[in-house]
């Protein structure tokens, strides 16, 4: 539902209170991205063409979480009133003018803009090293990674030019140290290149040729919408990804599984210009997920969001976002990828959490993996959380070990080991799980839901011409959270913007059922130390599973 009228300022009083603002700087400092871990191999010569994001401020930061929140919020006037790209343009976005403003500063100093964007919000621009260090008053050093990388890096603290210092929030590309990575993790006893394909059985199998969980596993331990007709058609669904996939994998999968696809052809996206096409770094991931969202939400348009993988700086995960918004065409965007917030450059979980804002106020719902890796993250020292999955515009999806009967109805579900959750220490407690109490103080708690995630009782997997599952991970869990999403916006007929808001009021005025109505599965067993599964939210599954259709009676 959309607002068809002028926007206007709001006086939501009692909601500017209670907001987690986007607290949008007037200047903005560069700190120096981090040497840990790596090797620094000197100056960055001439020869090295950095490639920076810069992501501009809002108008009215606060008046745009208190709205955010109200769109989401069953009690408010606003909810699921959600914003056109123009009216957001018109009272939040930079003006054309300020925009103006930071193209020509950046062109003064010698950088090239790559690519500027509609919504004005972000703008992309490469320069030589030495350009780019001279533009924001830092030294850039080539550094090897752990992994084998060769990158660069900030190796001094630098600052935003003074001209445009007022309209600069954040710079992502300085520091290109640590790169998001997808979050998937596959059986002891999968046989990946080994199964050959399998014939088309006579009719839907519950396990796919592998031994791995099928569509109807989860349709049915979750109980979708799509088991009463509502299959996602009329709504869109977007997966974030670093690689492509093949076609040929995802129509031999939904074969198999009896899948009619009544959704149009998945649509590519590509963004700062994509990856190679067909199989390449990465591409499990995006098999994965494609096949997860096709087959559970099998009417749904599906847009797959592609950058390069060869891009090292994390400024092509913000692209992503941020051409999600401008396009504004899915209802959700599920990312499986993730890092470390804290060995992450700093600015670039903010610069996510910013444009998803604007995406919530368009409507849009943005979902990520909490990780695999439970309460510690690769690339942290210690307990830690990851980024994407820890903004507080974005729904957190962890792991559970799921058991089920021979036709797919589940027996058990006890929290995944591999889980990711924890505490951030980036952003601070959102209003909506304040009143939640076993919320630790101090940071944003994760996740929030979770959905099947252990290998052991993976997905079937389809991938480069054989069945190479089972395959888990907290990438197989966000998007059968999306599918779900996306058949439930189906049923009441609306966008959801940030679903968290909507999730945590109605659990806690209902709880987990009422009489044999089962709105979430209250998952209890588990232990990511030193966090644990318990009754009611827990750092290691959130609220629980959601068995969505019941869910969805609590929404009209």
């Amino acid at each position: 539902m959309r607002f068809r009228f002028a926007f206007f300022a709001f006086g939501l009083a009692s909601a500017l209170a209670m907001s987690t603002s986007l607290a949008m700087a007037a200047t903005r400092p560069i700190e120096a991205g981090t040497l840990r871990g790596v090797r620094d191999l000197g100056v960055a010569p001439a020869s090295l063409d950095v490639r920076v994001a810069i992501v501009l401020n809002y108008h009215h930061d606060a008046e745009l979480e208190a709205l955010t929140q109200a769109q989401a919020d069953p009690d408010s006037p606003y909810f699921h009133h959600f914003l056109t790209p123009a009216q957001f343009d018109a009272y939040f976005a930079p003006t054309q003018a300020e925009y103006g403003r930071v193209l020509a500063s950046l062109q003064r100093g010698g950088l090239r803009v790559t690519h500027s964007y509609a919504n004005r919000t972000v703008i992309d621009a490469a320069a030589s090293a030495p350009v780019m260090a001279r533009y924001f008053g830092t030294n850039i050093h080539t550094i090897r990674t752990s992994d084998g990388r060769t990158t660069w890096t900030n190796v001094r603290a630098g600052a935003v030019p003074a001209e445009i210092g007022d309209l600069v929030y954040h710079v992502v590309g300085l520091d290109a140290a640590g790169r998001m990575r997808p979050l998937y993790v596959f059986s002891p006893n999968a046989h990946r290149g080994s199964n050959a394909p399998s014939l088309r059985p006579n009719s839907e199998p519950v396990f796919g040729a592998d031994g791995g969980y099928g569509p109807l596993v989860f349709q049915r331990s979750y109980d979708f919408p799509d088991l009463n007709g509502f299959d996602g058609s009329g709504h869109a669904s977007g997966v974030a990804t670093d690689a492509d996939f093949l076609d040929s994998d995802l129509a031999s999968f939904i074969s198999y599984f009896q899948i009619n696809r009544t959704g149009p052809a998945t649509q590519r996206v590509l963004v700062d210009g994509g990856p190679p096409p067909g199989d390449g770094n990465d591409s499990i991931e995006t098999t994965l997920d494609v096949e997860q969202i096709v087959s559970l939400a099998p009417g749904t348009a599906l847009y797959v969001y592609e950058v390069t993988y060869d891009e090292p700086t994390n400024g092509n995960f913000i692209d992503i976002y941020n051409q999600v918004v401008t396009d504004d065409k899915i209802d959700a965007l599920n990312t499986s990828y993730g890092y470390c917030e804290t060995a992450i450059h700093r600015g670039y979980p903010e610069s996510l959490n910013a444009v998803a804002a604007q995406g919530n106020a368009l409507g849009i719902t943005f979902h990520a993996a909490s990780g695999d890796g439970g309460s510690n993250w690769d690339g942290c020292n210690g307990v830690s959380v990851g980024t994407p999955v820890d903004i507080p515009h974005n729904t957190g999806v962890g792991g559970t070990t799921l058991s089920v009967t021979s036709q797919g109805q589940e027996t058990n579900e006890v929290g995944w080991d591999g889980s990711g959750g924890g505490v951030s220490v980036l952003f601070g407690v959102p209003a909506w799980q304040k009143n939640v109490p076993t919320i630790i103080a101090g940071g944003r708690n994760i996740p929030d839901v979770s959905y099947d995630a252990d290998p052991g009782s993976g997905a079937s997997f389809y991938y480069s011409g054989c069945w190479c599952g089972p395959i888990g991970g907290t990438s197989q869990a966000s998007p059968i959270f999306g599918a779900a999403l996306v058949e439930s916006n189906q049923v009441i007929g609306s966008r959801s913007g940030n679903l968290d808001v909507t999730l945590y009021r109605k659990w806690l005025r209902h709880g987990y059922s009422h009489g044999s109505t089962l709105y979430f599965r209250d998952i209890t067993v588990g232990s990511i130390p030193p966090y644990g599964a318990g009754p009611g939210y827990d750092q290691m599954t959130g609220i629980g599973t959601m068995i969505v259709n019941n869910f969805d009676k609590l929404l009209h």
